[in-house]
């Protein structure tokens, strides 16, 4: 036997025993019997599975993806908007994303060969994305509803955004915003067509929607609003969906929520233990066997409790209070909180910001504990997870609104020089792109070292590079061009421009 090799068990023993007094009795059991006992360590082959003393408790609920989300959805919400209003943290995921996906907006460049008809629809888009133009309420500019976007589908888990028809502006197509909570079935399962209805949203049979029930958005609270059928070629539900079994949104800090609520628990209460400290007070009082004296009054005083003792007060800074004879002051203020506080909040945050793929540094701005190095390989993940983002809004939204506004615009006779053909072959004409926020820079002078060597390698160009600071490379060319006309024409003489190699060694750097 091998020194690596156990002795059998008792009940391994047993098994095999009885396995052979089977096969003596019947050849053909004792063979089924190996060979479901084969298929029994076969479904053993992943150690984790089994129940075994570590995980007899852990069986997990599992089924479709609606069925799971459907009883659970609206709570989750309702905490998620809870942490949302009260949570610093929280709003530090949210900022972040509005500021890197959305930012300053998303610029519109036409890639037609007319360059005309390139500048007019910029323009018109440019005009149409203007507050009053684009929100039916007046409110938003473009910029804004891309941001509620963004925050409603971190928070929500999603939004709808309705097409309307508004005769009165010039281009009469705008946008109206819808909380996902206005979804509302009509009480009925099945639509009259035969249709499921789920969470509100009428589907086919392979979870297509086909009609959205939605309760109409008034700012009235004392009336009951309507429920309005909506086809779903009017509605862009932009939703956070993980599984193809899911017909509505849930909300994507549900993983989340407690870790939150437990950590802002923790300074609240490190911050009440921090108050008690801060709050220095003297306590006086007499002899317990002191009796009552003249000019004191035996009455009780004060308010008292549902016990009949004096009620609580509050110890203020550097007061002074007086004990009744035989009170004494006994302390109750925990001790370590304070210390626990840093490491705790850190292993809290590092780990509610890995769920949403962002860094710590990303999500709470402190980079005290990063370099050159470690920064910028953080930023370039939290970049990817942005540029989803974009994609996503870009893709799901704003290619499609684009066409409408533009197609909008031509039926109202808006423009004037549009091809005869424009509506037969809209992708051709409306051939675009739209660049979202830019990549920051962490280093400008090693970025620049390292787009320098990457061009005149050929491992870039300059349209990559402008792009990842969210400009458009045939503009910035242009005005370089440009500008160094006009230096030319006043006479201006503009030095070389400084390669900077790098490091000599010696922390110096050289120039020439």
């Amino acid at each position: 036997m091998s020194k690596n090799q156990r002795n059998p068990t008792f009940m391994e023993r047993l098994e095999n025993g009885i396995d052979q007094a089977i096969s003596v009795l019947s050849p053909r059991w004792g063979a089924e019997r190996r060979a479901y006992r084969a298929q029994m360590r076969l479904a053993a082959a992943y150690e984790a599975v089994p129940k075994w003393r570590n995980s007899a408790d852990w069986v997990p609920v599992d089924g479709k993806g609606e069925a799971l989300n459907a009883p659970n959805r609206d709570m989750a919400r309702a905490k998620a908007r809870h942490l949302e209003r009260n949570s610093e943290l929280i709003n530090s995921i949210i900022n972040a994303f509005e500021r890197n996906v959305v930012g300053k907006g998303f610029n519109l460049q036409l890639r037609t060969d007319n360059q005309d008809w390139n500048n007019a629809i910029e323009a018109l888009w440019a005009d149409w994305s203007r507050p009053g133009n684009c929100d039916v309420t007046g409110r938003f500019c473009l910029t804004e509803i891309l941001k509620l976007i963004v925050r409603r589908r971190i928070v929500d888990g999603g939004i709808l955004a309705l097409k309307v028809t508004d005769k009165s502006s010039d281009i009469p197509y705008r946008l109206q915003l819808i909380e996902v909570d206005n979804l509302k079935g009509p009480g009925e399962v099945k639509s009259p067509a035969g249709n499921a209805i789920i969470g509100g949203i009428e589907v086919n049979k392979y979870g297509k929607p086909l009609n959205y029930y939605i309760e109409q958005a008034t700012a009235d609270i004392t009336t009951v609003a309507e429920i309005e059928t909506v086809k779903a070629d009017r509605v862009f539900y932009l939703s956070t969906t993980s599984r193809p079994s899911e017909v509505r949104e849930i909300s994507p800090l549900t993983r989340a929520l407690d870790d939150v609520h437990d950590l802002e628990e923790f300074f609240d209460a490190v911050a009440f233990k921090q108050k008690i400290n801060a709050a220095i007070a003297v306590f006086i009082t007499t002899q317990k066997d002191a009796g009552s004296t003249f000019g004191r009054s035996l009455a009780p005083k004060g308010e008292k409790d549902s016990n009949g003792k004096p009620a609580g007060t509050r110890i203020d800074s550097g007061s002074i209070k007086y004990l009744e004879p035989g009170q004494d002051v006994r302390s109750i203020v925990p001790s370590g909180q304070s210390s626990e506080l840093n490491d705790y909040n850190l292993a809290v945050s590092r780990r509610i910001g890995a769920g949403h793929n962002l860094s710590y540094e990303m999500m709470t701005r402190d980079v005290s504990k990063v370099n050159y190095s470690s920064a910028r390989q953080n930023l370039l993940e939290d970049w990817k997870t942005f540029a989803d983002e974009q994609n996503y809004i870009i893709e799901h939204f704003l290619d499609f609104v684009l066409e409408d506004v533009v197609t909008a615009a031509y039926l109202a006779g808006k423009l004037k020089n549009a091809p005869k053909d424009f509506m037969t072959n809209r992708q051709k004409y409306l051939k675009h792109e739209f660049i979202g926020q830019g990549l920051p820079w962490i280093d400008p002078l090693k970025e620049a070292q390292a787009n320098q060597v990457m061009l005149a390698t050929g491992q870039t160009t300059l349209k990559d590079i402008y792009a990842k600071k969210g400009k458009d490379w045939e503009e910035e060319v242009a005005q370089l061009a440009l500008e160094r006309e006009k230096t030319k024409e006043l006479g201006l003489v503009s030095e070389a421009p400084v390669t900077v190699k790098g490091d000599d060694g010696d922390g110096r750097k050289s120039e020439e």
